[in-house]
């Protein structure tokens, strides 16, 4: 395992080194339709150029042993039974206004079971890691999710359309009035999760879940760290829901009973 998450940690590190070099220099230049990201020429090239260096990496590895898929924001490799998802850019909008929150994230898989995740924040230099089994880690210290519940300041991330969705299942108003939470829509997925394990925040909810891919890197740091993944009744098997609540044992319970 430590040889393949070395690998994995000198691809991340690269693509973080590319997106910050060109930060700077980009002109904004968004249109605001289902698709932006494909209008603009500077992401096109950035993608395009990710998408060069991650391939050619891979083709030094395994030589001309792997098939490359791309769907959507994802590089997919497969090598034998062992399956790489690469998203080098999560958090597109946040980069394009210069908002220094997005990142990378890796997810390695072996029969659909994820064995390796990591999700790098290339300003802070913040590397998120997790080996099945083996707990997870920022950059190199152990984490653990808190199973506790403060008294007040908690922090709840949300996915963009919570509250203009018809699926809002879960009513946050007694949080509310009991002044124990604070809300924010940061824009990017895998850091929310990665940020959960850290205990940065302490809760995060979709309720619009279309692509299971952007949460597979941190499904597995948020599982090795302690925390839990269900959908909105606490049912386990959320990957067959469109919504998901991650947080800790107690924190779950509160919010199920009070919705």
């Amino acid at each position: 395992m430590q040889p393949m998450l070395n690998i994995a940690i000198r691809i991340i590190r690269n693509i973080g080194n590319i997106i910050v070099k060109n930060y700077e220099i980009h002109n904004i230049n968004i249109h605001y339709n289902n698709n932006y990201y494909d209008n603009n020429v500077f992401i096109k090239k950035i993608h395009k150029n990710l998408n060069n260096m991650i391939t050619r990496t891979f083709y030094n590895i395994y030589a001309q042993n792997i098939v490359i898929v791309c769907k959507k924001n994802f590089l997919i490799f497969n090598y034998k039974k062992t399956v790489w998802i690469i998203n080098p850019l999560d958090g597109i909008m946040n980069y394009f206004k210069k908002l220094p929150h997005f990142s990378i994230s890796i997810a390695i898989c072996i029969k659909e079971k994820t064995i390796i995740s990591l999700i790098y924040d290339p300003f802070k230099n913040d590397l998120f890691t997790a080996i099945r089994g083996r707990n997870a880690q920022l950059n190199g210290y152990k984490l653990r999710c808190n199973n506790y519940i403060k008294q007040k300041n908690l922090l709840f991330a949300l996915n963009n359309s919570y509250f203009f969705s018809n699926k809002q299942n879960i009513n946050l108003n007694y949080l509310f009035k009991n002044n124990l939470i604070s809300l924010r829509i940061s824009g990017c997925i895998s850091l929310d999760l990665a940020y959960l394990a850290a205990n940065r925040i302490d809760c995060y909810i979709n309720n619009n879940v279309k692509n299971f891919y952007y949460l597979l890197a941190g499904e597995l740091i948020i599982q090795e760290a302690g925390g839990l993944i269900t959908d909105f009744i606490g049912n386990y098997n959320y990957k067959n829901s469109s919504n998901i609540l991650v947080t800790n044992s107690i924190i779950r319970k509160l919010i199920i009973s009070k919705s």
